[in-house]
């Protein structure tokens, strides 16, 4: 894997290679390869430690990132359940209201059919009553004196 952030150290890493498959290499090369050896090692060192406070910080912000959010889904959720306990605290009122109304429905059915029933005996009466006052009078006088019990 080439990795363009460590350009100079890659080449150095195959250098090495290269020199250590022709041979050995005489002292002061020694020297010289160990010195450029510890610069490299420093420099990566360098680039590790900036990497990893980088990547601490980001896991940190990361992890506050995943707490709230999970602090928002814990709201989110109760405030779900407080909307469907709403729910069906007002189907229940609906339902209620709704079997209210059909009792009252049938109330007025039930009283409306009375009042009918009503009317119908009250036209019944006054269609006698007329009848005997305009039509048969005498049965009337005698109804009323049999009633009273002056026969």
């Amino acid at each position: 894997m080439k990795d363009e952030y460590f350009v100079e150290e890659t080449a150095f890493l195959e250098e090495a290679r290269a020199r250590a498959e022709r041979g050995g290499l005489p002292p002061h090369e020694w020297r010289e390869a160990y010195a450029k050896l510890v610069e490299n090692y420093e420099s990566l060192l360098k680039v590790v430690q900036v990497l990893t406070h980088q990547a601490t910080q980001l896991e940190s912000k990361l992890e506050k990132a995943r707490a709230q959010l999970e602090l928002q889904r814990k709201a989110l959720s109760h405030e779900v359940e407080g909307l469907e306990r709403q729910v069906q605290y007002q189907q229940r009122e609906v339902h209620k209201k709704a079997q209210e109304r059909d009792i009252l429905y049938d109330r007025m059915g039930r009283t409306r059919m009375m009042l009918i029933v009503l009317f119908a005996v009250l036209l019944v009466i006054v269609a006698f009553v007329a009848y005997y006052i305009f039509i048969d009078t005498e049965q009337m006088i005698r109804f009323v004196k049999s009633v009273r019990g002056l026969d």
